[in-house]
């Protein structure tokens, strides 16, 4: 297997069509590549690993795999191959693939992943952005901002520093902590986060949206059918402009008067066809 020398971060690009790609970053000093046949009884996944290519030029290494394989003088769809990327870390990584499924650990600097279909899972990231038609996205913690789109599958982000932005045709997106704006919108399923510490912009065609927890700044959720619920951390108050056609608003806010001079204040606009909409107090979560 190919191993570099690589006292610094990296940056790793990966170009393949199907397999599975698994990336691991740690406290070292080198860099080591491994590709292996999917299936080391078939011809065809053979032949992808052996044609793949794993090289390293000035602190970026690229693992690209031919897009198709010509087997006996006759054009063939490519093999499968298992990738597996031991780096320092902060690296950097790029992926692409049309069938395959990502796996990252530890913590790393940029990560941008695209496949047509596969589910993708990140440990640590500084920024990531992550496109699949279809598949799911988990990330655990993200440094900055966090862009996740699929077409069919479930979001999970659990912290991000920055901003959040989330596209799902056909899914539930989830978010533990935004230390920035939230941006989501949702063809066919919910969205939830437990703490938004800036703007909320979200909205559904046919799915609830719960927000555990906003700060200050402005929210405006929306979804022609399903509940609409946000809570106003403790300490922070809140204007409120609600709207359903057939359901019922219940506002669990205490009235009160004018905010204080410096106090956190939020403007809540939500609108729903079908469904309640919830106002209540939430948790004060970890100020910022």
């Amino acid at each position: 297997m190919p191993t570099f020398d690589t006292p610094a971060p990296i940056r790793a690009t990966v170009e393949m069509l199907v397999g599975d790609l698994r990336v691991a970053a740690s406290d070292r000093t080198d860099t080591v590549v491994e590709v292996r046949p999917t299936d080391p009884g078939a011809p065809l996944d053979v032949r992808a690993a052996e044609l793949t290519r794993v090289e390293l030029t000035g602190g970026e290494l690229l693992v690209k795999t031919p897009k198709t394989l010509k087997t006996l003088g006759i054009l063939r769809k490519t093999g499968s191959i298992d990738v597996e990327i031991s780096l320092p870390t902060g690296s950097q990584v790029r992926g692409e693939a049309a069938v395959a499924a990502f796996h990252c650990t530890g913590a790393l600097g940029d990560v941008r992943l695209r496949t047509a279909t596969g589910n993708v899972e990140v440990e640590h990231a500084a920024t990531l952005s992550v496109t699949t038609a279809g598949g799911a996205i988990v990330a655990q913690s993200v440094a900055g901002d966090a862009h996740a789109t699929t077409a069919t599958g479930t979001i999970r982000i659990g912290t991000a520093g920055g901003t959040v932005t989330l596209k799902n045709s056909n899914g539930d997106s989830r978010v533990g902590t935004a230390g920035g704006d939230l941006r989501a919108k949702a063809a066919n399923g919910d969205v939830v986060a437990d703490h938004v510490h800036g703007d909320v912009d979200a909205a559904s065609a046919n799915g609830d949206i719960r927000i555990g927890a906003v700060h200050r700044g402005s929210v405006a959720v929306r979804t022609a059918a399903g509940e609409l619920e946000v809570g106003i951390a403790p300490g922070t108050a809140a204007y409120l402009d609600l709207h359903t056609q057939f359901g019922k608003v219940l506002n669990h806010l205490e009235a009160t008067g004018a905010p204080e001079p410096g106090e956190h204040n939020v403007q809540v606009r939500a609108r729903t066809s079908f469904g309640d909409i919830i106002v209540r107090r939430g948790d004060a979560g970890a100020e910022r």
